[in-house]
Parts: C-alpha cells; sequence; structure tokens
C-alpha cells in the first residue's frame, strides 16, 4: 500500500512537470515498479531514457540505463542486463563522471554475483573500489567495502573478506544504520567461524541479530539464525540447535520465505534422522519434499512470467518505436512545410518589389528571407552533426562554428546583392512612375 501511494504520488505530479523534472519522477517511478511490475518498470525507465537523451541530461541517462538494467536482473534476465550495463559502462567512462563509473562497475559485479560467477565478478568490484577511493566517493564507500567482503567470502579468502567486513562496519556505525550494522557483523561472524574463531563468531552473530531485529530485516534475520543453527549443531548443543531453527522456520513461515523453509525442514529431517526418531524425520522429509515441489512450481510460474514479461516487453517496444515513427514524420513533414514556405516567402518579397511599399520594410523581407533560408539549413545539418560527434557538446560547437564561418559572410553578401536588387527594382519602379505623372501633369487638354 505504501508502495503504491508513492507511486500515486509520482504519477499526480508528471502532467505538470517537463525535462530534466519530468526525466526524474520518471526514474523514480521505474525503481518504485521494479519491484512489483518489472515490465511497467523497464518501459518507464525506457521513456526516461529516451527523454534524457534528447535533452541531452547525462545523470538521467545513466539512471535510466540502471532501472532498465535492474528490471531485467529483477526477472532473472541476466544477460539483458549486463547488455545494459556495459554500454552504460562505455558512455561513464566517455563522460567521466567517476560516481556514476563505479556505481555501474559495481552493478555489473553484482550481477556476475547473482549467477554465481564470483572471479569475474571481482575484477569489477576492484575497480569500482579504486575509483571510489581515489574520487573520496563517501556515498558508496559502505556499499563497496560490503560487497568486497561478501564476494572475498564466497571465494574462501576469508581474511580479506574480514578486512573489507571490518572497513564496512566502520562506515555503517558512522552511518548510524541498524540495517548496514547487522548485515556486516553478520558477514564478520561467518568469517571467525571459518577461522576457528568460534566465540567472536558467537558473539558477532548475536549482535547481528540484534541490529537486524532493530531494522526489521526478517529474511537476513533468518539467515543469521541458521547459520547459529549449524554453529551449534557442530558444537554438538542440538537444543539451542533446535530453538534457532525453530525460529527462522517460525519466521520464514509468517513471511512466505519458502527457500528459507526449505533449509529448516531438511535441517529437521537430517537431525531427527541421525538420532533415529523415525516419526519426526519421516514428518519433515514430507514437508521438504512438499517444499521443493511447491519451489519447483514456483519456477514454472516465474518461467511463465518471464515468457508474459518479454511480450509485454516487445509490445512496448513496438508501441515506442510507432512512437517515434510518428515523432519522426511530424518533424519530416514541419521540415517540408518550411522548406516549401521558405522559396514561397521569397517570391512574395519580389511580388512586393513591384508595388508601392517602403524601402526599409522590403529590406527587412529581404532579410528575413534569407534568414530563414540559413536557419533551415542549420536546422537540416544538425541530426547529422549530433550524430557524427556522439552529441559531444564541444566537438559540435567547433563543427557549427565552422560552417557559420562560411555561412555568415556568405549570407552578408547575398543580403547586400539582395537588398541592393530589390530596392534597385522598387526605386527604378518608383522613379518611373514620377516621370509618368510629371509627363501627365505637362500635357495641356487639346482645345
Amino acid at each position: 500500500m505504501a508502495q503504491q501511494r508513492a507511486i500515486d504520488s509520482i504519477l499526480k505530479m508528471m502532467p505538470k512537470q517537463k525535462d530534466t523534472a519530468l526525466v526524474k519522477s520518471l526514474n523514480q517511478l521505474s525503481y518504485r515498479y521494479n519491484t512489483s511490475d518489472p515490465a511497467k518498470g523497464l518501459v518507464t525507465a525506457q521513456q526516461a531514457y529516451d527523454l534524457a537523451r534528447k535533452i541531452r541530461f547525462a545523470t538521467g541517462v545513466s539512471r535510466a540505463s540502471m532501472n532498465i538494467a535492474n528490471a531485467y536482473r529483477v526477472t532473472g534476465n541476466y544477460n539483458k542486463a549486463m547488455d545494459v550495463l556495459l554500454k552504460q559502462l562505455e558512455l561513464d567512462e566517455k563522460n567521466g563522471n567517476a560516481e556514476k563509473l563505479a556505481s555501474t562497475n559495481m552493478n555489473i559485479a553484482i550481477t556476475y554475483t547473482l549467477q554465481l560467477d564470483y572471479k569475474k565478478a571481482l575484477p569489477y568490484y576492484l575497480k569500482s573500489d579504486s575509483i571510489i577511493r581515489v574520487n573520496k566517493i563517501d556515498t558508496l564507500a559502505y556499499f563497496n567495502f560490503q560487497n568486497l567482503g561478501d564476494i572475498y567470502e564466497r571465494l574462501g579468502k576469508i581474511d580479506s573478506a574480514a578486512y573489507y567486513y571490518s572497513k564496512s562496519l566502520a562506515r555503517a556505525i558512522k552511518m548510524d544504520n541498524n540495517y548496514y550494522i547487522g548485515a556486516t557483523k553478520s558477514g564478520l561472524a561467518n568469517c571467525y567461524v571459518k577461522n576457528k574463531e568460534r566465540e567472536k563468531g558467537l558473539a558477532s552473530y548475536y549482535e547481528a541479530l540484534h541490529y537486524l531485529k532493530l531494522a526489521n530485516e526478517e529474511d537476513l534475520f533468518c539467515e543469521t539464525v541458521f547459520n547459529m543453527a549449524r554453529f551449534f549443531e557442530e558444537d554438538r548443543k542440538y537444543d539451542s540447535a533446535l530453538h534457532y531453527v525453530h525460529l527462522m522456520l517460525g519466521i520464514a513461515e509468517k513471511d512466505h520465505f519458502q527457500s528459507r523453509m526449505l533449509d529448516a525442514n531438511s535441517f529437521l529431517a537430517s537431525y531427527y534422522k541421525s538420532q533415529r526418531n523415525t516419526d519426526s524425520a519421516l514428518f519433515y522429509l514430507e514437508k521438504t519434499t512438499q517444499l521443493k515441489d511447491t519451489i519447483n512450481s514456483i519456477e514454472k510460474v516465474k518461467d511463465f512470467q518471464q515468457k508474459t514479461f518479454n511480450e509485454d516487453i516487445r509490445q512496448a517496444e513496438l508501441a515506442e518505436k510507432k512512437r517515434k515513427e510518428e515523432e519522426e514524420r511530424s518533424q519530416q513533414l514541419q521540415l517540408l512545410i518550411i522548406g516549401i514556405f521558405i522559396p514561397i516567402f521569397f517570391l512574395l518579397t519580389l511580388f512586393l518589389s513591384q508595388k508601392k511599399i517602403h524601402r526599409k520594410a522590403l529590406q527587412v523581407l529581404g532579410i528575413v528571407s534569407l534568414l530563414l533560408l540559413f536557419e533551415y539549413l542549420t536546422l537540416l545539418l544538425h541530426p547529422f552533426v549530433a550524430e557524427l560527434t556522439h552529441h559531444t557538446p564541444v566537438i559540435e560547437l567547433l563543427i557549427f562554428v565552422g560552417i557559420a564561418a562560411v555561412l555568415i559572410p556568405g549570407h552578408h553578401r547575398i543580403e547586400h546583392w539582395l537588398i541592393e536588387k530589390l530596392t534597385h527594382a522598387h526605386a527604378h519602379d518608383m522613379d518611373h512612375v514620377k516621370i509618368k505623372k510629371t509627363t501627365l501633369k505637362m500635357k495641356k487638354p487639346s482645345e
């Protein structure tokens, strides 16, 4: 409900907005949609991306790219997400925005991590770390250290993982964020346990639970509780192990965390089997089998949803293509109308030069005719120049300065020639009229 209220609030503001403000709202809307309706999130992000590129709003382009990648990532389409992120990385490298470059590298690393390809993820995390340290980007420092701790833990490099978790913990405490503190302490606890520092590990688990409870973060709370259950099982403290497994199971059932429920029931089935408690072992084994079937069904539903999502995206892309084609046709029609109007206006000026009209008015019409012609040429050239320079403002400016250096002198010469011709013709006609009038006055009527 809170999410929907936020979406409604953004939608209410959007009709009054334009340019950068509208891009920001579209990006916010896409971010909100990505958690509930990724297809809408992707379409909205694409709209933000197109508008941001049109108005040359680099920050908006970057943000929209991240939202597009996240929409694909949420639905498990990692290849599409990676394509978007790699294109954005190339743009960030050209633009030289250190924070955006660090963020894009981090997102690429996260995408590899979600695919369990840790060796490919690590270089991108390290590159992001280097950019953050050199440029002192405090806003990304916590995430940088936490991600490095996580990836080194997954790679089995526990000393490196503990080092980065310690640095992320210092950042989390400075930020006074309970979730960040709890997440880092949970990671540190894993490192302590793997390094055979079991007392420190247990203490860190307890601290992690305290902060995660304060943050109301129940998924990571369940993961930490499960790690504690396995910890106590290794120490043969089965009562404590069972206590924490049942605690996890209760939360998982309440929040419908299917994978956590599966872990808990599988643990209990294995435990009761080892204790030769056949009835309990069979009960939890059946629950485990049911959960596996449910998860497989969910995966099938997800597969169907992915196909539906792809079709929604295809339809959205077709609609966007149609909109662009209509916009292009409209622009071409406008250019055609302008192209027809300019010679008509010029012919009108020539026609008026033969009539009784003030010399200065005639000069103004001549100047306007030439201005329309030269501005029309600039309008025609701009798209080709923009494409040639990849929308690089400095190079565009230099090219148009060069074009102006050629056109302006020519403009002045033609302007002087045209005005002279028009006014000369006009003056000649006026003189002819005066002579004719004078002749008529001199003649007397015959008697």
